[in-house]
């Protein structure tokens, strides 16, 4: 496993290098978020494989990870994990559950291990209780190889990041009028004291930017603002959190669902890329939210009910 600082193996289609895109692997892959697709793969690493499973937070962001099935061959699975631990010594992380009731079924993990190479690289190993049934035939385990290195990932993005970002506090220096709503759920973002924020936000949501203070002035950790430039022309939707800018690529399409209690309570949410905003079901802020929104230019308004089950 001498290449993995440098790259990843996807069998046939040969050697990656980490930043590789996930839409230079998988070209005909459609949509915006998450990104995978197993890809035939009958050997990686000395390790016979059903399959290789390239990831990425969105097909236009590199490769994180990969996923290898590895073959359910006439070797004990013990011996999978015998051989990493040859090659990459004692497991940082082990969990093992081989005397569960439900051991010998092939939807249980009976080992789950994880190694960090001399150069940084994570690297796991799950074992099944039994083969597993794949699209490309029977697995005994899988075995995870990540590029471990966010910064660098996220590098080619951090530029067109901040420069967005810097945009945001110039635009709130003298906003136009400023519709602030208060919802029952805190809608603050889950990465608000992350270390590694901003590389995650370019990787992942890239529209989500930094809240100026005087926007997040009084907006706690259930309001949120709706608010534009002096001209108009810039809208913002601002959590104390995070802020978007309105009619981008990533932040026209404004989604909103109305979800009537069933099993569960329901909810009414607001979704506009990365950004969010949820409430009780049949909520008069979210929906005096939807109106204002109406009325911002550029905007494709969107919705959904169901119940929630």
């Amino acid at each position: 496993m001498d290449d993995t600082a440098t790259g990843f193996r996807l069998g046939e289609a040969g050697f990656f290098p980490w930043g590789t895109r996930f839409n230079a692997v998988v070209r005909d892959f459609e949509g915006m978020g998450y990104a995978c697709r197993p890809l035939p793969c009958t050997e990686a690493y000395g390790f016979a494989t059903c399959s290789a499973e390239p990831s990425s937070p969105r097909p236009d962001r590199p490769v994180l990870s990969v996923t290898y099935e590895l073959a359910a061959t006439a070797t004990p699975s013990k011996d999978l994990f015998a051989r990493l631990v040859i090659r990459l010594g004692a497991p940082q992380t082990i969990q093992r559950d081989e005397l569960s009731p439900h051991a010998g079924l092939s939807s249980h993990v009976v080992l789950h291990a994880t190694w960090r190479t001399v150069d940084g690289i994570p690297i796991g190993l799950s074992l099944y209780g039994a083969p597993r049934a794949t699209e490309f035939g029977e697995s005994a385990g899988a075995l995870y190889l990540s590029w471990g290195d966010l910064e660098a990932a996220a590098a080619p993005w951090i530029g067109d990041w901040h420069a967005a970002n810097d945009a945001v506090p110039r635009a709130a220096q003298s906003p136009g009028p400023i519709e602030r709503f208060r919802v029952g759920y805190d809608v603050r973002t889950s990465d608000a004291h992350e270390p590694l924020r901003i590389a995650h936000r370019c990787l992942n949501a890239p529209e989500l930017l930094e809240t100026p203070r005087s926007i997040a002035l009084g907006l706690g950790d259930r309001g949120f603002a709706l608010w534009s430039d002096a001209t108009g022309r810039r809208w913002h939707l601002s959590t104390s959190a995070c802020t978007i800018v309105l009619g981008g690529p990533e932040t026209s399409r404004v989604r909103v669902a109305s979800v009537q209690p069933a099993r569960g309570g329901g909810f009414s949410s607001i979704d506009i890329g990365g950004w969010w905003a949820r409430d009780a079901w049949n909520s008069r802020a979210i929906e005096e939210a939807v109106h204002a929104l109406d009325r911002v230019p550029g905007l494709t308004i969107e919705r959904s009910s169901g119940h929630d089950v």
